[in-house]
Order: structure tokens, then sequence, then C-alpha cells
């Protein structure tokens, strides 16, 4: 377990050098954001048009970008995360990008983008890592046009606060939340989604067995807490006003 000193001044915890290494494996891919992606496709609008511009919101090593790309075929994506290191490794998966990929080092509670500039945004298990995650969810909510959608998916407390988790990678977890808890935080931010805009899971990878005990048919019928949480939700179109007499 590592014991290092965390500046409580930084706005996302430093992960550990496992966690940044296996945040770029096939498993990461395939099993998180593959998956998370495919839900995503599932809970957003069949009529929804082309996102032009999106942003890879906490985009780490870019595992994401390749998938925006093929799947949304946005016209231009901005990749931005605190960690520059990750952002220099997002040059590779940019590089077979169709779309054009700006790579930015940055604060996703200080976005340095302009209001209603961004069509869709991922937040791809962000939160978990930040403290200031309110923040974070204002200013997407800005950024965003009016009816863009925010696709956010979150680690739970149960699983972040796992012995095996916070043996292996690091958070703030102060501000771990459950499933439910996350969705009011979104809600707070001014977003709205319906029930089928809402997935809660609990992924074999995020159980201390991986799921063995289940398949063997051992406590199949008890209910698990969900330890994952996947959301498509919009940013309201903005309410023309009139003018008294007008």
């Amino acid at each position: 377990m590592s014991h290092a000193v965390v500046d409580k001044s930084l706005p996302a915890v430093p992960e550990t050098r496992f966690g940044r290494w296996f945040l770029r494996t096939n498993v990461w891919r395939r099993y998180v954001v593959e998956a998370a992606l495919d839900q995503f496709m599932r809970q957003l609008p069949a009529t929804l048009d082309r996102p032009r511009r999106i942003l890879d919101a906490g985009c780490g090593a870019g595992v994401a970008l390749p998938l925006l790309d093929r799947r949304l075929r946005p016209d231009s994506i901005v990749a931005l995360d605190v960690d520059s290191g990750e952002v220099a490794r997002c040059r590779g998966p940019a590089s077979g990008c169709r779309s054009e990929v700006r790579l930015v080092v940055g604060d996703a509670a200080r976005l340095a983008l302009a209001d209603e500039s961004i069509d869709l945004v991922l937040c791809h298990q962000l939160l978990h890592h930040a403290r200031r995650q309110q923040e974070i969810l204002r200013e997407i909510h800005r950024v965003l046009v009016p009816g863009g959608w925010l696709l956010l998916a979150e680690s739970c407390r149960s699983f972040i606060l796992s012995t095996p988790v916070r043996m292996m990678f690091r958070h703030p977890n102060e501000v771990q939340k459950s499933a439910a808890e996350y969705q009011e935080l979104v809600r707070a931010a001014g977003f709205a989604f319906g029930p089928t805009q809402v997935a809660t899971t609990t992924p074999f990878w995020s159980l201390l067995d991986w799921g063995l005990s289940r398949r063997l048919g051992w406590g199949a019928n008890r209910p698990l807490e969900p330890t994952q949480v996947t959301l498509a939700a919009s940013k309201a179109h903005t309410k023309k006003t009139t003018t008294p007499g007008r």
C-alpha cells in the first residue's frame, strides 16, 4: 500500500504507478471503457444529431479517443487531463483518429473553453479522482450547448473503498459517493435524465472474487450494492423570455 503524502490542494489525487499502468491495459479498455461506451450508445436517443465537438474530460492516456472517433464521428475532440504525462501519452491514440484532436493539460473544474462551445462531454471515471466534483459538473454544464449531452460513468464508494482498490490505487476517499448520490450530484448541476438513461451495475471485476461465487451459484439471489453508475444526461434548452408588451 502506498503511504505517500498527498497534497490536498491538488484538484485530483495523483494515481499510483500501478494505476497508471493498469489504465493503459486491454482489460481496462475492453471491460471498462468499451463497456461504458456500449451503455452510453444505448442510453442516447436514436435521433441524436452527430456531435461535432466533443470534450473528453479526464482523458487519461486517451484510451477512449479512438472509440469516440469511430462511434460518434465528431469533427473535433478536446482531450483534457490535469496530468501532463497522461496528455502526452494521448498522442498515440489521437494520431489514429479521423477527427481533429486537441490535447490540453488543464483542470476540469476550470475549463478554458467558451460557454456553449461543446456538443457532448465524456466524463468517464473522473469524479472519483477529484475533490471539486460539483465544480467540474458545473463547468461541463457551462461549456455544453443547450440540448448537449453529458456521458458520465463512475465507480461508486463501495468499490473505491474496498481493500484491494485502496491498496493498489489512490483516490480522495472523503468524496466518494454511492450510485444514487452521483445521480443527485448530476441533477444538482442542472442536468436531466430519465430512468432509461441511467444504469447501476455491479460488474464482475468490481467483486472481491471477480464474481466466481455467483457463477458457482453461491449467493446468486442476494442483491448486490451497485459499484458502477452510467448515465446520459442532457442540458436543457434555454427558454426564451418575452418582454411584457412585445
